[in-house]
């Protein structure tokens, strides 16, 4: 007489299609969220020393896109001059701006303002070197010589256009910036640096 077969699954089969499940699930997950943080963040590394001491070649950033735009805030930024090449610089006029630069102190609106993420110290340090570069003794230039955006060939404007933004490098001295390339149209900002990552003993929140 024929005996009744089992039409239960497996148990070995069916530990194997649950765990197959989970694993599809964190995956799908997984890419998800990386899709969802893709909209609104974006890696950046640095390269040059334009940015120094604040930001240093090999440093890795977390570039916040969308975000609103401060003075002072650092932004990374499509080449005017070498599209696919991104820029990392720091926002010193916004749309409606006067910027002056008059005996080494910074000038927004008429108002001395204070750049704290410069220091004297590093001032006098880069100074040293230059003038030892070229060999110059005496008094050494100044750290960020004079300028007004209207006395700028780049610029040539008494402020800063409307969505477009006035940039410079912290290294004055060696920083090719909006004192050359002229104003950085808020079409090509890629976003706003809100972390530092790497290396590790430099983690920082901007």
């Amino acid at each position: 007489m024929p005996t009744n077969q089992s039409k239960s699954i497996d148990p070995t089969l069916k530990g194997l299609l649950k765990w197959g499940l989970i694993i599809i699930g964190i995956g799908a997950a997984m890419f998800l969220i990386q899709l969802v943080l893709g909209l609104f963040f974006a890696n950046a590394g640095v390269t040059g020393e334009s940015m120094a001491p604040n930001l240093n070649p090999g440093d890795r950033l977390v570039v916040r896109r969308h975000a609103e735009i401060h003075h002072f805030d650092v932004i990374t930024f499509d080449s005017p001059e070498a599209p696919g090449l991104a820029y990392i610089k720091r926002v010193i006029g916004l749309p409606g701006d006067t910027v002056v630069v008059r005996r080494d102190v910074l000038y927004i609106n008429g108002k001395r303002v204070k750049e704290p993420f410069i220091t004297p110290a590093f001032k006098r340090k880069v100074m040293a070197f230059e003038a030892k570069q070229n060999g110059e003794t005496g008094n050494s230039p100044a750290f960020t010589p004079n300028f007004s955006l209207a006395s700028l060939k780049a610029t040539r404007t008494r402020t800063v256009p409307k969505d477009a933004y006035f940039v410079l490098g912290d290294n004055r001295p060696v920083s090719y910036d909006s004192r050359k390339f002229g104003f950085v149209k808020r079409s090509k900002v890629f976003g706003v640096v809100k972390w530092r990552y790497w290396p590790l003993n430099a983690v920082e929140k901007f």
